[in-house]
């Protein structure tokens, strides 16, 4: 364990030494945005992952919008301890290199860099790939050594570099940056769901477990069954680079951290971050063929779509033609 924190130590050095080699080498274009988006406090987290607390932001642009976006890049703790860890760390920026052949090295070595350090982390086994330490094992490690309102994923998330002119024809447009609701679905065949039903802690008397029991027969040749947790809104950007063939051409990429753009000739228009609107995880999650079957099991039905059956024939055709083969 000494030896982990004796190289954790020395990673952590390198990365500052690095950062600091990078920011004074790097020479950036005037235009640049950021997105100062508040935070949350572990006492609201509740009611943002309920969908019923709205984000605000404040758009920053051009010098302000650089600072702020070199700041964010070797952010990695939360501002405070009331401030919630499941969401900290969100900083949505554009900043333009003018010198990518400079430092391109230097940011490889940084991405490399916060490998090391998740892999010391993680006590990863360089045979197998095995993580040697669970959760809570990483957990007490970070915190121990770098106090409680270090950022992990933020620690290791390596900064993407876009090329805006990735061939002859194609350049890069537009930058939209946008809020994300997704769902995370995970579907139960009918005997599944009904297992789950009876072993989930959901409160329901023999009576209405009964009941449900009973729909999921009644309905497991025409239905789907599912678990659906919603994620918690997140920030991606939209690259758009143009039409190719009458078809768009689109990069979607996740925005917690700025993004550096690079081979550009004209610069590319930047949409600012659009409003965050909270009630789009409930309609999500309901949706129009969406039936709730029991909201504190997240447990969910809709009718078999025509597409299904196609997907699933398809499927089968394809594990067919492999056992053939």
């Amino acid at each position: 364990m000494e030896n982990d924190f004796a190289r954790f130590n020395g990673l952590l050095t390198t990365l500052d030494e690095l950062y600091e080699s990078l920011y004074s080498a790097m020479r950036l274009a005037p235009t640049a945005y950021f997105a100062n988006i508040d935070d949350v406090t572990k006492e609201d987290f509740k009611a943002f992952s309920s969908g019923e607390l709205m984000l605000g932001h404040r758009d920053r642009f051009n010098v302000q919008a650089q600072m702020r976006c070199l700041n964010a890049l070797q952010c990695f703790h939360r501002p405070s301890r009331d401030i919630s860890g499941r969401v900290a760390g969100k900083y949505p920026g554009i900043l333009l290199l003018e010198n990518h052949d400079d430092v391109i090295d230097t940011i490889v070595a940084i991405n490399t860099t916060k490998t090391a350090i998740k892999q010391c982390v993680q006590d990863v086994d360089p045979v197998t790939g095995a993580h040697r330490r669970n959760h809570l094992q990483k957990h007490e490690f970070l915190h121990q050594h770098r106090g409680a309102e270090i950022i992990s994923y933020q620690l290791y998330r390596h900064i993407d570099v876009i090329n805006c002119r990735p061939d002859t024809y194609t350049a890069l447009k537009s930058v939209n940056f946008y809020w994300a609701y997704k769902n995370a679905d995970q579907r139960l065949l009918p005997d599944r769901a009904k297992h789950y039903l009876y072993n989930c802690n959901s409160g329901l008397n023999d009576e209405q477990l009964k009941a449900l029991s009973q729909q999921i027969d009644d309905t497991r040749h025409s239905h789907r069954f599912y678990v659906r947790k919603t994620r918690n809104a997140s920030v991606n950007v939209s690259l758009y680079y143009g039409a190719v063939d009458g078809k768009p051409v689109v990069n979607t990429i996740n925005a917690a951290q700025p993004i550096i753009l690079c081979n550009y000739e004209d610069v590319p228009t930047i949409r600012p971050l659009s409003t965050h609107v909270p009630q789009k995880r409930k309609a999500n999650r309901q949706g129009h063929a969406w039936v709730c079957l029991n909201e504190a099991m997240n447990l969910y039905t809709r009718p078999i779509t025509y597409k299904d059956i196609e997907r699933e024939k398809f499927q089968d055709n394809t594990i067919n033609t492999m056992v053939e083969n």
